[in-house]
């Protein structure tokens, strides 16, 4: 789970490779023809990730969808779920959850990136741990903006956008996570910021490589050791519900992209694999 930090709450991103090659599948029947793209969220400007077969994809398809809706609204909206999903209750604030040590850690970190250790008092756990990261990541030089998902969205027409969550769904697989689990989410957190701070360096290289074995690794492995409730709730459940949507998209006609998080797409629990056992024709094309 300390690889996986970052990469997930940044959610489920470095250097300029000579030949950018992400991995890219291609689930087809008769009358329809999907992709599938593995993303990083969160990337550094000059990372390096587009490629003709991606872009052919994109052209023809009927339609993108993406994990969340992109448009600028849907963002925006979605900052008034922070009450019903990312504070704590009445007399529960974050202090009491952690230690003596873990507390001292934590007002360093916030002291290091401008933030007043009493503002995060009031927030959830899992809350703190993705806010950290984003900041831990910014100050590296990775951009939101810069992203798979912002770029793509930001050049298609909303009317060809689809989603397969909102933002109360991915918020409540956050929030749902029990209180000890978030615990130590932000422990780990806290941790790679510390001693790890560029962890997700090695992620990006094995994604902009398209290393699926690599990326399976970084995200299924560590995340199974550490707690099966984690990996249930982020990625398991998540995957078979897009494979039980993909097949209602095959059951139609026409073409389109699907644009996820790359630890989604990998190893065996991955959504290509799960359509594989389901009677599709699956290749990688990328």
């Amino acid at each position: 789970m300390k690889k996986l930090v970052l990469g997930l709450a940044a959610s489920l991103a470095l250097s300029s490779a000579a030949l950018a090659d992400p991995a890219m599948w291609r689930v087809s029947d008769a009358d329809s023809e999907i992709y599938l793209f593995g993303s990083v969220h969160v990337l550094k400007p000059t990372t390096q990730w587009r490629t003709d077969a991606l872009d052919s994809a994109l052209s023809s398809a009927d339609e993108i969808y993406f994990e969340l809706p992109m448009t600028t609204e849907a963002q925006a909206a979605s900052q008034a779920l922070i009450p019903q999903y990312g504070l704590n209750q009445p007399g529960q604030p974050l202090r009491g959850m952690l230690s003596t040590e873990e507390n001292e850690q934590l007002a360093r970190i916030a002291t290091q990136y401008g933030l007043p250790p009493a503002q995060l008092d009031p927030l959830q756990p899992w809350l703190v741990s993705i806010s950290l990261s984003m900041m831990a990541l910014q100050g590296q030089g990775y951009d939101p903006m810069s992203g798979v998902e912002p770029t793509l969205a930001g050049e298609t027409d909303d009317s060809r956008e689809r989603y397969f969550e909102t933002y109360a769904d991915q918020f409540g697989f956050f929030a749902g996570l029990s209180q000890d689990i978030q615990v130590d989410f932000l422990r780990v957190t806290m941790e790679q910021m510390e001693e790890n701070p560029t962890a997700l360096d090695e992620l990006v290289d094995a994604w902009e490589a398209g290393d699926v074995s690599a990326l399976d690794q970084i995200f299924h492995d560590g995340m199974r050791e550490t707690d099966q409730e984690v990996y249930d709730v982020l990625i398991l459940n998540r995957n078979v519900n897009w494979a039980d949507q993909i097949e209602t998209l095959m059951a139609g006609s026409g073409s389109a992209v699907i644009v996820v998080g790359a630890g989604h797409l990998v190893g065996e629990n991955g959504v290509p694999n799960m359509l594989t056992q389901r009677g599709y024709s699956v290749e990688r094309v990328q």
